[in-house]
């Protein structure tokens, strides 16, 4: 049976579309860019978890824009006014924009997709895998009071403790993990190889952190995004231990605004059954137990 078709709000149609230029852009970590753009619209409006789609100007290859989740918004004497952004080279797109430098432009609209909730949490577990890293710090620093996104209307819950735990395959893909550490998270790491923090997956770092079971397991949420396998693996921890977890999909996007459905994901309804939701509009963020992995 299918899901039925649910309203959604499409911030598609108020997102800034803009030709903008760079401010910062530098290599953080093995094969990992931070570039920073000046689009005061889209940092006055972007909550935790949105993105947005970049595109390099009078080019035709590569013809489409790229999705890169909304790293942090950096104010100025005015309000919010730069947008950072952090990305890992690997393709076309990503290998042609480390060739651009200050003041050079970029195309860019959004912010779109749904971004994080706004569910209560005294302790907010953020678990992040890869490149997921860049979806989350907003989150940790909002609900540890150390930034506001979005309107003034929005006013998520505090959260009196923010842990943050990431996994790599080694010590060298990890970039600006100080961020974390600036605004209040208990950061823990995971490598593969061992060259930093624990050796095994993120998994095995919740594990051995969580051994003795967790400090407030009814008052606890997960919020996650990496590659697919391991949020898959996450969701099933966090689900054994009854707890709340919210995933940040990290699908291939053609167009950001719904038009193409080359992002679909497979959503359980509460029937028993699934159906397809477009991770550029319906999400990026989902409850994981309602992806059909």
């Amino acid at each position: 049976m299918a899901a039925p078709a649910a309203p959604v709000t499409c911030h598609a149609d108020h997102a800034a579309y803009l030709r903008t230029p760079i401010v910062t852009h530098a290599r953080v970590a093995d094969d990992t860019w931070r570039i920073r753009l000046d689009c005061p619209a889209i940092a006055r409006a972007a909550t935790p978890g949105q993105f947005a789609m970049l595109r390099i100007p009078d080019r035709s290859d590569p013809l489409l824009a790229r999705p890169l989740a909304v790293y942090d918004t950096v104010a100025d004497g005015s309000g919010p006014r730069f947008v950072d952004f952090i990305y890992l080279v690997h393709g076309k797109f990503t290998t042609a924009l480390t060739a651009l430098g200050p003041g050079d432009e970029l195309v860019v609209w959004g912010p779109l997709g749904n971004g994080f909730g706004t569910e209560p949490a005294d302790h907010l577990l953020l678990v992040a895998g890869g490149i997921g890293q860049t979806a989350l710090l907003s989150l940790g620093r909002e609900r540890l009071g150390r930034a506001r996104y979005g309107t003034a209307s929005r006013t998520p819950p505090r959260a009196r403790r923010v842990t943050f735990c990431w996994g790599a395959r080694h010590a060298g893909m990890f970039g600006d993990v100080d961020d974390f550490r600036a605004a209040g998270c208990d950061v823990h790491l995971a490598t593969l190889d061992g060259s930093a923090g624990v050796r095994g997956t993120v998994v095995d770092l919740l594990d051995g952190l969580f051994a003795g079971g967790l400090p407030e397991p009814h008052a606890t949420r997960v919020a996650c995004c990496g590659p697919e396998p391991m949020m898959a693996a996450v969701g099933r921890w966090a689900e054994a231990r009854g707890l709340p977890c919210d995933v940040s999909l990290e699908a291939p996007m053609a167009c950001g605004v719904g038009i193409c459905f080359t992002c679909v994901a497979k959503v359980r309804d509460g029937h028993g059954g699934w159906d397809y939701r477009r991770t550029c509009i319906e999400g990026p963020v989902f409850d994981s137990r309602l992806i059909e992995w």
